[in-house]
This record gives C-alpha cells, structure tokens and sequence, in this order.
C-alpha cells in the first residue's frame, strides 16, 4: 500500500508535494497533447468507453496545475485537489490509500452563496472562513462566464440582439465571431477551444457545482490569449500595445456588414442594437 496522497494531504512540504507530483505524472501515463487534454477537461458528457482517457486528462492537468502553485500554494488548495482526484486514482491505482479522504457532496448551501453576495457588496470581501478554493471556485466561474460574454459582444459591437423577443446567446455571437473574415485573430487563442470553455461554464454554473481546481485552471489559461492582456503586436515598423491586441479589423463597416449578414442567415428577423464602440485593435 502506498500513501502519496495522504502524506500530501497531511503534511503539504515541497518534499510531499514533489513526491506527489512525480506519483501523478507516473500514474498518468504518456504525455497527452494540451490540446486533447483540454477537450476532455472541458467535457460535460462522455461515453463509456472515453473514461479511461478522461480520467488520464484530469490527472496529468492536476499535475500542471499543482506544477504552476506548488512555490506559494495553500495547505486548502492542496487538500482540496487532493480529495477531488483521489477516486480518479484509486481506478488506475488499486494500491494507493485514499481511506483517510472524506466523501464531499462538492456543493455549496445557498445560504453561502447569499452571504458571500451581501459582503460582497456591503464590505467588499467574504467571510475569512470562505476565503478558499472550495468555497469561492464557484464563483470565478460566474466571473469568467461574465468576461467571456463581455468579450465577445465588445469585439462584435453588439449590445443586444434579438429575434422574436428573444435574445441571441453567446454560442451564436461566438459561432459569428469564429468565421469572420474582416477580423484578423492572432494565433494565441483557437475559438474551438473557447467554445469548448463556454459550453463547459454554462454547464457549471447552471447545476451550481463547483468544478474540479485543474480545470479551472485550464479555462484561465485557455482564455488569457483572448481576454487578456498579450505580448504586444509588431504592426510593421511599429509596435503596439493593446488590451484587444488579439482581434485586430481594418474595416469596421465591413466587419458590421457581415456580423449582420451571418445573424440575418439564422435569424431573418434580427434586431441589433450596437455598441457606441468595439473591443478591437484598429488597423
């Protein structure tokens, strides 16, 4: 019987978490693609026969993510992934010892959520009981799906839309915004990827659970490129530095053109009410 996990969770030194880190990369397998291991992450269902491929995905992305916060992490953030990668462990590792693990129902009462919301507003900051990742990962996924939207009607210009009295979501405004051929996109970001991200939010924050810490970390990492600040462009002989360096259009009546054209495809009956300006790096 080996205890890689207990002793990290109980004792969270360099020398543990190191041990642990090599113990999970062993355990994981061949390297997979980030690429593969994103799509898998972001999964929100899979069939049978992808478990032992997704459950390889989560554990080397745990490994990336305790590689990126093992020089200043938290005891919590340690025991916290710990316990929620241990039943993944346990199926490709009969002999590791995950006894000592309590089983969480990995949800929050309302009545937390409703507290953090009033502090919030009244005092700015939560109780210091609830300042850790199992109580506030939840909420960065309320967050990031908030950033994600604001970014894609600020590069498109759009308001609102609606046809019918409804409104057009965010996978339709992210569907137009991958095809546009007015808009140049630097090669940082992959809108397959995005949409990968968005879908897997939604599924979140609509059940209320709090999703695994890795994969949180892959949705930072998969949307920096698009959301935040990047490494500044060379435009040819000068050098540009922008928020919205990433989405780069020339001409911004021709990009409203065609926006209008590929909703008017799918929507005959469209109303758009624009932005005054874009999120965009103009050319």
């Amino acid at each position: 019987m080996t205890e890689y996990l207990k002793a990290a969770y109980r004792s969270t030194g360099k020398e543990n978490i190191e041990a642990l880190i090599e113990y999970l990369r062993k355990l994981g397998g061949k390297a997979l693609t980030l690429a593969c291991r994103r799509q898998n992450a972001f999964k929100i269902k899979w069939a049978k026969r992808d478990s032992k491929l997704l459950i390889r995905c989560h554990i080397q992305n745990a490994v990336e993510y305790l590689m990126s916060i093992k020089a200043d992490c938290t005891p919590a953030q340690v025991k916290v992934l710990i316990a929620d990668i241990a039943k993944y462990v346990a199926i490709l590792d009969v002999n590791e010892d995950i006894s000592f693990i309590l089983i969480s129902t990995n949800t929050l009462p309302s009545a937390v959520h409703f507290d953090v919301a009033k502090r919030l507003f009244y005092s700015h900051q939560i109780r210091p009981q609830n300042q850790n990742n199992y109580q506030t990962d939840l909420l960065t996924i309320y967050a990031l799906r908030m950033s994600l939207e604001s970014r894609v009607r600020g590069l498109l210009g759009i308001d609102y839309a609606t046809s019918r009295g409804k409104s057009i979501g965010l996978a339709t405004l992210i569907k137009v915004s991958k095809n546009l051929k007015s808009v140049s996109y630097t090669d940082d970001f992959r809108w397959t990827e995005i949409e990968w991200v968005n879908e897997w939010l939604n599924h979140y924050m609509h059940r209320h659970i709090r999703p695994y810490p890795w994969v949180i970390f892959q949705a930072l990492e998969t949307l920096q490129p698009f959301l935040g600040p990047i490494k500044p462009l060379q435009i040819e002989d000068r050098v540009v530095h922008s928020f919205y360096s990433a989405t780069c259009v020339q001409d911004e009546n021709e990009m409203a053109r065609e926006i209008e054209h590929a909703l008017k495809a799918d929507y005959p009956e469209i109303l758009i009410q624009w932005h005054s300006q874009r999120e965009i790096l103009k050319l």
